[in-house]
């Protein structure tokens, strides 16, 4: 099965506005305004999840000064079936000059027997600015269901002005033996945040290393920042539970919100 969805964010006076969508069941769209003008889209879907063989095609373009806020309605389930391909979920996005994207998935849960493979490209041009966040399940951890899936591999790209800059490729076996070689530690989540901007400063580095960061231990995990060789940082944070990342996750996007896009915190409703 294959799922599509392609759309274009316009302004349109002061807000911004989803002016061209496309789709492809069974992914569905639901769009409305925020406070401060952007457009938020949700994507949902009227299957359970994906199955070894689906495809999910995501793409999306954000014209001149356009502002973006995605996510998804519930967690992407990924499920087995009886053939051995993978599923596939290909997202790209095209940043307009001066335009702002954020993106905060919900989680990725790998059931036993699945086998994902994951890409997202970013392209983007002079002033653009984008706040993009993932976290990765070691599967349905409530049911002792972990690192059973055959295999997950995910890569994250990102082009300046048709320049590759970023580059970041996870790959997951478990029957490699991922937990006896300690490639996690005992841990069984991990999120990233990428902060792409060309307003980042070695403060804003700093403020996550020491103020958020930096006592571990508060919230159970072990995280760590580094600053893109261009316009960016990258916070990756390892954890036991989604909620604990999530929270992780929520208190560095906030943060960034206000110093890059100097806008106010808000919370996503599911």
């Amino acid at each position: 099965m294959t799922g599509e969805w392609k759309g274009t964010i316009s302004v349109v006076g002061e807000k911004n506005y989803l002016t061209d969508s496309s789709r492809r069941p069974p992914l569905k769209v639901v769009n409305f305004s925020g406070e401060d003008g952007e457009s938020i889209v949700y994507l949902a879907s009227s299957s359970p999840g994906l199955f070894n063989g689906d495809r999910q095609e995501i793409s999306c373009l954000l014209k001149e000064g356009a502002h973006l806020f995605l996510t998804d309605a519930s967690a992407t389930e990924i499920h087995p079936s009886l053939t051995k391909e993978e599923c596939r979920q290909n997202q790209v996005f095209q940043l307009g000059k001066n335009s702002k994207f954020e993106y905060i998935s919900e989680p990725l849960i790998p059931f036993k027997g699945s086998n994902y493979d994951g890409k997202m490209s970013i392209y983007m041009t002079e002033g653009a600015q984008a706040i993009i966040g993932e976290i990765i399940t070691a599967g349905r951890v409530g049911r002792n269901e972990i690192f059973e899936y055959q295999c997950f591999q995910s890569s994250f790209e990102v082009y300046w002005d048709e320049q590759l800059q970023v580059w970041d490729s996870i790959r997951l076996i478990p029957e490699s033996n991922l937990k006896e070689n300690g490639i996690l530690g005992d841990f069984t989540h991990i999120s990233t945040l990428w902060i792409l901007s060309d307003h980042i400063k070695i403060e804003h580095l700093q403020h996550i290393q020491n103020a958020i960061l930096k006592d571990s231990e508060a919230f159970d995990g072990y995280g760590g920042a580094s600053r893109l060789q261009n316009r960016g940082i990258v916070i990756r944070v390892l954890g036991h539970s989604t909620q604990t990342l999530q929270k992780v996750m929520k208190t560095c996007w906030d943060y960034f919100r206000q110093e890059l896009f100097h806008l106010h915190p808000f919370d996503v409703l599911k």
